[in-house]
């Protein structure tokens, strides 16, 4: 798992430092922007009341609001999948197309290889969802700001069931492809395409945004259980075929 871990360390470097430029980049300047909405505020107004946003706009100027919408709602929450994908695509596929799988396996059962590649994606995939949803708490508590941390803790839950699934279904495509452009290719295909479908009212289960952005979290606060398992569940299924070709595939 170190290997796997070390391989990690300079995507892992690269997400925290753009969740940190992404963070910095929104929480300081939320005074800043609303300053922007009042000077627009005639146009702002005439497009919000258009699209039914006026009330959403009046909101920002509360700071969970704030918090809620533009980070766990946009910028962050909307990594979250871009971020387990990036972490688990080269897992299996890497090895097998610069020819280092066969090394490996001589020197490791299928079984240790499997679970370590993925244990250290998850562990970082969740890493980085934990410290993404922190940032705001120890943010508020030294800039002063009266913060919702139960909230944030909740997001974690979401966040985490995101990296999950997601990290499965890609880890799943990094097997079955032997090179590294498929993978990724595929993993944000398929996210590209639910989260289309995910528009249309019947299908709007297939949209996995919406969970993991914690609308249902913001909205009423409470954390979406029934979605929560179900994610779960699905992901444990994704891993455990994965699991299964992995065993039986040539290499």
């Amino acid at each position: 798992m170190k290997k796997e871990l070390l391989d990690m360390k300079t995507r892992s470097l690269a997400i925290l430092i753009i969740i940190f430029i992404l963070f910095f980049s929104i929480a300081p300047f939320q005074k800043v922007l609303l300053n922007i909405l009042e000077e627009n505020k005639e146009v702002i107004e005439l497009y919000a009341d258009r699209f039914g946003a006026s009330s959403t706009i009046s909101q920002l100027y509360d700071w969970n609001i704030f918090i809620f919408s533009q980070w766990f709602g946009k910028n962050f929450g909307q990594m979250i999948p871009i971020f387990a994908i990036i972490l688990a695509f080269p897992l299996f596929s890497r090895e097998v197309e610069n020819g280092t799988m066969e090394f490996l396996l001589v020197r490791k059962s299928r079984n240790y290889v499997f679970y370590s590649k993925v244990f250290s994606s998850l562990i970082i995939g969740f890493s980085i969802v934990i410290i993404g949803s922190i940032l705001p708490i120890i943010y508020s508590l030294f800039a002063g700001k009266d913060f919702l941390y139960e909230y944030a803790l909740k997001y974690i839950i979401h966040g985490i069931i995101g990296v999950w699934l997601w990290n499965n279904i890609t880890v799943f495509f990094s097997i079955i492809f032997n090179d590294q452009v498929k993978p990724i290719l595929s993993s944000i295909g398929l996210l590209a395409i639910t989260t289309a479908l995910g528009f249309l009212k019947p299908l709007r289960w297939l949209n996995t945004y919406s969970y993991v952005l914690g609308g249902k979290i913001l909205s009423e606060g409470k954390i979406n259980w029934i979605y929560t398992e179900s994610l779960f569940v699905i992901g444990g299924f994704i891993l455990l075929a994965s699991y299964y070709i992995f065993k039986n595939k040539e290499i």
